[in-house]
């Protein structure tokens, strides 16, 4: 499998003002109203109001359906873009904010301010006459079941690049990866859309999007009922995933780091960060609503080697994020692991973590 190359301002995260109408029709009073978006409130109008009407209305003579964003990319920036989800924010559902659909491979009007006029004959393009984003029906989808997004959840699904948050009223710059993460988890939200499933065969990401699919699958197969929440389950587990792809081993080591032993082990070691306290730093990361400190578990032996009792709870220390992020990706490695002790050289630093009798407290 080839290494996918990640590109920059690959797509557009745009955000829209909420319509109670699936964008398909004018947004009632109350949609206007409850608008953050100035332009809705002092026009008591939605530009955007038929985004995703383009299986009603009639395209223009060449084929696009004219769209609106509130904001137009630099010309400069956005000569990769190929896509740009739309986000919006329903206000009858706790403020919950949500990617509602895309345009695929769209064109913006290329001089700022400007707009195309659609020339198309519709009673409501009357009220809604012009746009200043177009795309070919075939590309426009709209999610039935749309893909919920908040400030925590984009960081740790990958959704916007590093360090950026949601757009309010503007949109965000996304890059290849970004993108691919959003269409997988649209894919598995909507599988009976079939046109989404035909955008995505032709779409540039769609060899790892399918790889990563038949890896979903994979793994929903060989955990079928098994939990992750007791020792045994977590045995069974370890059986079931001898002859599985890397990328399946590692779903299963993420699903047992995420379980109920996992929290068990958390509570144990009283959310430290191990690594932190083994070099007399402060081992407690920020503390959640709930007022428990954020931890992580982590697999000390990579699931990969395949050895015995890999996924078993001996196996599992309590690290901070970016101990974890740097346990995987970084200049780390595992120099000794005994029944007493797990020994690291982490950035050419020796350090040591003394085994917990975790089963016991388990």
């Amino acid at each position: 499998m080839p290494k996918i190359e990640i590109i920059n301002n690959y797509g557009i995260l745009a955000s829209i003002s909420w319509n109670s109408n699936k964008w398909v029709d004018d947004p009632t009073d109350e949609d206007l109203k409850r608008s953050k978006y100035g332009y809705v409130k002092n026009e008591l109008s939605m530009v955007e109001g038929i985004n995703f009407g383009h299986e009603i209305y009639p395209p223009e003579q060449d084929g696009y359906y004219i769209g609106f964003t509130p904001k137009s990319p630099a010309v400069g920036k956005s000569k990769n873009v190929c896509i740009v989800f739309f986000s919006s924010t329903d206000y009858k559902n706790s403020n919950k904010k949500s990617i509602v659909g895309f345009y695929g491979y769209p064109k913006f009007y290329p001089k700022f301010g400007e707009w195309y006029h659609r020339k198309a004959r519709h009673d409501l393009y009357k009220k809604y006459p012009e746009g200043n984003i177009k795309a070919f029906p075939k590309n426009i989808i709209y999610f039935e079941n749309p893909v919920e997004i908040n400030n925590n959840n984009v960081h740790e699904n990958k959704l916007l690049p590093v360090g950026m948050k949601i757009s309010q009223q503007g949109f965000n710059y996304l890059n290849s990866e970004n993108v691919y993460n959003i269409m997988k988890i649209a894919l598995l939200l909507n599988k009976t859309n079939k046109k989404l499933k035909s955008f995505v065969e032709q779409f540039p990401l769609r060899i790892k999007l399918e790889k990563e699919e038949n890896d979903l699958s994979d793994f929903i197969t060989t955990v079928g009922n098994t939990d992750a929440d007791t020792i045994n389950g977590i045995r069974e587990l370890e059986k079931k995933m001898k002859k599985q792809s890397p990328e399946v081993k590692q779903r299963i080591s993420t699903f047992i780091e995420r379980g109920a032993i996992a929290n068990k082990i958390k509570k144990i070691t009283n959310y430290k960060c191990l690594i932190c306290k083994a070099q007399g730093l402060n081992p407690y990361s920020f503390k959640k609503p709930n007022g428990m400190n954020y931890v992580e578990t982590h697999h000390v032996e990579p699931v990969s080697t395949l050895k015995e009792g890999v996924l078993s709870v001996s196996n599992l220390i309590t690290v901070c994020a970016n101990h974890h992020r740097q346990l995987h990706y970084g200049d780390s490695k595992l120099i000794e692991n005994t029944k007493e002790i797990f020994k690291f050289e982490i950035d050419k630093k020796i350090i040591e973590i003394k085994k917990k009798t975790i089963i016991k407290k388990l």
